[in-house]
């Protein structure tokens, strides 16, 4: 109805909406060359410049499409100023030939924001973005595209709780009624594009959507925070179903809780739709690792504070302090997976219905006639070798402790891929596999089979027909017994095991096929595609971040698009042997 409103309103003054446009652009122009962006539009691709008057952000970088990014206090992000265009996505579905013709029912110009954007098509504009600034050469291997969190989207539009830890009661108040232009309601003049009829009955200029960096920046210099097209954010959760968020409100949008700063629409990821685009965030690990370290630092500090105020307390005594960081540093310790690296020449070729060693020291338990099945997931050391034999650098390591035997994640299904291509040409090179066995990632229904759904039809890969509600990989206790996998105990009553994140392969209890891990440490891809998906595939097992009872069942199925990557997320590998 809002929309309708708008169209009708407009349609009625065609030459009064040009002579605005024509008037905003005019605008746009002055405030693009006072801020200094227009300068940048003459640099390279990928040159970082400093701002001209931005005392508190320190760099911009230009892209190899023109598009701008800057820093934002509280993240070392780079956020682009503005949304995506048409004229960037554009290029994406030129050069990579991906399957996409959704244009609105509305005309744009290459300087609009694209919209009828999916979950799948942000992340996998993005993903072409990265390959294709590293493959010329503008980009490093640490460094890459991708779309923003929530947490760092409420960083960006400046909410207090994205950028301060223990906020006051006020504090968290002011959060709850702010709009990304402030506390102002209804908003004032030139603050975003949305149907300013239906709030204050004044036109805006617009019947849909509007040029990027039209309306007025947020504080830091961001554009259409506030409306013109609704943004994707992706906290990447592992469910039955893809989810995203979207942030920000559209053209259409009018209602005042839709405009809040921590508004939040959560929707399925294949929601298509005119209002709907996304703003990509540019992260180079370095810098993320100096940000981490500062901040790990101040956190230490704090620490250090706390306990300094333990040994004053008159109940409790410096002993005592000593004696609680002993506990905790005393945690019983668990084994770790051998990981040297065998020669392959003493190693015994592969056999249909036998335990194997292969030449990555990965053991295998025969799984069905003729298949083997990996002891435990594809493991970082593992991953490096590939990484190193084929000329590639992992870019992708987690700010969090990870160890070469913990299990390799932040990698997508297309990686998972090419490590199973590459291990088959490998092995077959040496003469472990013959030349039509090969390695690659199990079936759903070989996932279920190894997980002890030995009468699960497999091969339907959706929760319709998932009727066991019984069983989990260790069994069918609920909470799981001890130290059986490697879970979200935080958000678990009843269970604990020893790790924050990822743990050393094979460190808890194996099943009875003497394969470790299928529930808890990461998920894992498996190969087949998810039937009403879009580029998406199966993942099977809980992992560290999972705590909650359904998910960890072994009957339950989630799906990712398949270019996407997650610190929750690797994979274990079969080992196909070519029929007798």
């Amino acid at each position: 109805m809002s929309a309708s409103i708008k169209t009708v309103r407009l349609i009625a003054s065609n030459k009064l909406h040009y002579l605005r446009s024509i008037h905003l652009l005019y605008i746009a122009a002055v405030i693009l060359l006072s801020r200094g962006y227009a300068d940048s539009q003459s640099l390279p691709p990928g040159t970082f410049i400093p701002l001209k008057d931005k005392a508190n952000q320190t760099y911009s970088k230009k892209n190899s499409l023109g598009a701008i990014f800057i820093e934002v206090p509280g993240t070392p992000l780079m956020f682009s100023v503005w949304e995506t265009r048409v004229s960037d996505f554009d290029a994406f579905v030129r050069a990579s030939g991906y399957a996409w013709n959704y244009k609105p029912h509305f005309p744009q110009t290459g300087d609009h924001p694209v919209v009828n954007i999916t979950l799948q098509d942000a992340v996998a504009y993005c993903d072409w973005l990265t390959k294709s600034e590293r493959a010329a050469g503008v980009i490093t291997n640490l460094q890459y595209y991708r779309l923003p969190t929530n947490g760092e989207w409420d960083t960006a539009v400046g909410l207090l709780s994205g950028r301060k830890d223990d906020l006051a009661v006020t504090q968290k108040v002011l959060d709850q009624q702010s709009f990304p232009w402030g506390i102002e309601w209804p908003p004032p003049p030139r603050v975003g594009n949305f149907n300013s009829v239906e709030i204050t009955g004044v036109d805006d200029g617009y019947m849909y959507t509007s040029p990027v960096g039209v309306f007025s920046t947020s504080k830091d210099g961001l554009y259409d925070l506030a409306g013109n097209v609704w943004e994707w954010a992706w906290d990447q959760e592992i469910s039955a179903d893809t989810y995203g968020t979207l942030r920000g409100g559209s053209w259409m949008y009018f209602r005042k809780e839709c405009l809040l700063s921590n508004y939040q629409y959560r929707v399925s990821g294949d929601l298509r739709s005119p209002s709907i685009g996304f703003r990509c965030v540019f992260e180079d690990r370095h810098r993320s690792a100096v940000f981490l370290a500062a901040a790990d630092q101040s956190s230490l500090n704090d620490k250090k504070t706390r306990r300094d105020l333990l040994t004053v307390a008159p109940t409790v005594t410096p002993e005592e302090v000593r004696e609680m960081r002993d506990r905790i540093a005393n945690k019983p310790k668990v084994s770790t997976t051998n990981s040297t690296i065998l020669d392959p020449t003493k190693l015994t070729p592969a056999n249909a219905g036998k335990n194997y060693t292969n030449s990555l020291n990965i053991k295998f338990q025969p799984l069905q006639e003729t298949t083997l099945i990996g002891e435990h997931e594809i493991r970082g050391q593992d991953y490096a070798v590939f990484m190193s034999n084929t000329g590639q650098v992992w870019d992708r390591k987690p700010t969090f402790a990870h160890q070469n035997t913990h299990p390799i994640i932040n990698v997508s299904w297309t990686d998972a891929e090419a490590f199973c291509e590459w291990l088959t040409k490998k092995e077959r090179a040496l003469n472990l596999i013959s030349a039509t066995s090969r390695y690659r990632l199990p079936t759903d229904a070989e996932w279920s089979f190894a997980a002890g759904l030995k009468d699960e039809p497999g091969n339907t890969p959706d929760t319709k027909h998932l009727t066991n509600k019984t069983d989990y990989p260790w069994g069918k206790e609920w909470p799981p017994p001890s130290i059986s996998a490697n879970l979200d105990t935080a958000n678990m009553n009843g269970y604990q095991d020893n790790y924050s994140h990822t743990s050393p392969v094979g460190s808890f209890s194996p099943n009875a096929l003497h394969l470790f891990d299928l529930s808890g440490n990461v998920a894992e891809w498996c190969s087949e595609a998810w039937p009403s998906g879009t580029r998406e595939r199966v993942v099977r097992g809980g992992s560290w971040l999972t705590s909650n009872q359904d998910i960890l069942l072994s009957s339950y199925r989630a799906h990712l698009p398949e270019a996407s990557f997650r610190s929750d997320v690797g994979f274990r590998v079969i080992l196909e042997l070519a029929p007798p």
